[in-house]
This record gives structure tokens, sequence and C-alpha cells, in this order.
């Protein structure tokens, strides 16, 4: 046999495609909260680039003011709401994790909102010792000094719920922690970064981290073999995101989403549909969100939009804070051209 060998990559890639092609268009029909509804023509999705050049308290509070006015934020007053960082892992000089002086502002923001409740839940997948995770990188401490709850998903009690595949291969049936599913309000809020299976990291590929380790394995096997891509999609398009805030402020390049080096950005971006807020800070990172593999297929099953054209955005013009991050070699394609 002369043919090329296929790289992991390509594999995932040809198997999410498969399941894909069998994923019936009435599977995201007739009341799944996720597919976004187009006009005939113009913007249908709204997202807010907001600057904010560092995490001093006073800054992150008008940034996160300022996005939640010029997007279209989900009403809380009165809600039980579930913020969901990214806290895979803590290094002492990488920023692997979703700062915390970020989720702390959002916390103020939404308690001003008159939020009954708010919950900060993670799964980390790559450290099984998740209260030493949540006490190095500042979790622990955040959660006391604001009263709110601090969630383990990779061990908190769990219900199955039907994944909105109904051929989904390894997800079929999904162990939805409780802490997730009994949520008014889910809001992700990941770290910009790369990642060395997917491309980019964002906020639906932070939804991995909503699955018990305790059935899915660390880190999260079952969703590695399932394929990336398809496995993104079935999660976000089974529990629906009602908002997203990219940490932008300092991202990650590289050799991602662990090794990588600190990149200095100075953005937040911001809206309630995460596939565009994804798509939208892709383009900040440099990259085009129609060649990343996960964004492609979010956007054939109608999770949302990835183009320009349907995605209105708000505050700075993109060029203005597009900063390329350093891509591995397998991910140079990935680069969108300038201008």
């Amino acid at each position: 046999m002369t043919g090329k060998r296929l790289t992991r990559r390509e594999l995932f890639r040809l198997l999410g495609m498969s399941a894909f092609s069998a994923w019936p268009a009435a599977a995201l029909a007739g009341g799944r909260p996720q597919a976004a509804k187009q006009p005939a023509s113009g913007p249908f999705l709204q997202v807010a680039l907001v600057p904010c050049p560092d995490y001093a308290p006073e800054m992150l509070a008008a940034a996160i003011q300022t996005g939640w006015r010029s997007s279209r934020p989900p009403d809380v007053r009165g809600k039980r709401v579930v913020i969901k960082p990214n806290v895979v892992d803590v290094s002492p000089d990488r920023p692997i994790h979703t700062d915390p002086r970020l989720i702390e502002a959002l916390i103020l923001h939404l308690s001003g909102l008159g939020a009954r409740e708010i919950i900060v839940a993670e799964g980390a997948s790559h450290n099984r010792d998740s209260e030493r995770v949540f006490r190095r990188s500042g979790y622990e401490a955040l959660a006391k000094r604001r009263g709110v709850r601090l969630i383990d998903l990779n061990y908190d009690d769990v219900k199955p719920v039907k994944c909105v595949n109904p051929r989904a291969t390894l997800l079929r049936e999904i162990a939805l922690p409780v802490t997730i599913g009994t949520a008014d309000i889910i809001i992700s809020v990941p770290k910009m970064k790369t990642h060395r299976l997917a491309g980019i990291t964002l906020s639906m590929k932070n939804m991995f981290g909503i699955l018990p380790g305790m059935v899915y394995g660390w880190p999260k096997n079952t969703l590695h073999w399932n394929g990336i891509p398809l496995s993104i999609c079935e999660i976000n398009g089974t529990v629906k995101t009602h908002y997203s805030i990219v940490d932008g402020i300092i991202g990650m390049e590289g050799y991602g989403p662990l090794l990588g080096t600190a990149r200095r950005v100075g953005v937040l971006v911001m809206g309630d549909n995460a596939l565009a807020v994804d798509a939208t800070a892709a383009r900040v990172m440099g990259v085009d969100p129609a060649r990343v593999d996960y964004l492609a297929m979010a956007h054939k099953i109608r999770l949302g939009s990835l183009r320009r054209e349907d995605i209105a955005v708000a505050g700075v013009r993109l060029e203005q804070v597009r900063a390329d991050f350093a891509l591995e070699p397998e991910y140079a394609f990935l680069r969108a051209p300038k201008g």
C-alpha cells in the first residue's frame, strides 16, 4: 500500500465528519435552543470586542459592563447562574487558566444584576487533584471571598441526558452533572489559547470540562476517542451555553493548552452565541475559523455561524486588536491572511 498515512488529526476529522453526515437536521430543529435562526439578509449574531489591557478590578468592571450592554446578554435576575471557567491545570509561569480576577469581576457584575445564585464550576481534565488546582489557582480563595459555591464537576452527581445527535458514537447518553443540568444560565469563560490537538481552544472547547472525569477519564479520554470536533459539537448541541466571555487579556500561544507561552492581547470577546464568539476570537488570534475543524462542523450543523457577514461586532475593530498567535507547524494552515 503506497497511500499517504493519515495523521491523528486527519483521522479524527474523517471520523467526525462521517458521524456528522449521519446527523439528521431534525436533531437540531424544533426546540433545540442552540440552533440560530438566520434572517434573509444582514448580521443576525452580535459579539462585543472590548479592550481591556489588564486585570485591574476597575478595568475589568468597566469592560464587562461595556461588553454586556453592547451584546445580547441573558436576563439573570432571579436566576441560578453557573460560571464555567477554564481551570484545566495551574502553572506558576504560564497563563493556563482563566484568570480568577476576571471571574470575580463577573460575579460582582451578575450580583449587581440580581442573580439569585452564582456558582463557579469546573471539571479539571489534566489534574485529578482538583482541590489543589482550585487552591493554587486562586479559585478557592475567590469562592470564600465572594460567598459563592465552587463545584468540582468531576465528582458531582450526574443525571443521564440524551445527546442531541441520536446516532452519536460514544456520547449517545451523556452523564451530565446536576450542577450543569439544573442551571438557569450557563456562562463559559475560557482563556484564549492555542491547542496541540484542536488548533485553538475557546468557549466551545471549554465545555469539555462540564463532563465528569469519574465517567470520562483524565484528560477526558472518551471525548478524545470520540473525536474532538464531534465531541465538541455533541456537547454544545446538547447543553446550551447562554453567554461566553473569552479571556484574551493575556492568552497562550504555541504548544498549548499547557506548555505554551504568554501572549498579551488586551481584549475580551463577549456574546450569546458561542460559535460566533469563538469565530471572532479566532480572527483576533490570526486564525481563519473556517479552517478549524470543530468550528466548521458547528457551523454546518447550525449551532450559529462563523461567517463575518452574519456577525455584527460592537466595540473596537478586529484589525485593531489582531495578534497573530504562534501556531505549531501542524496547524500552520489555520493562519488567516492579512487584510
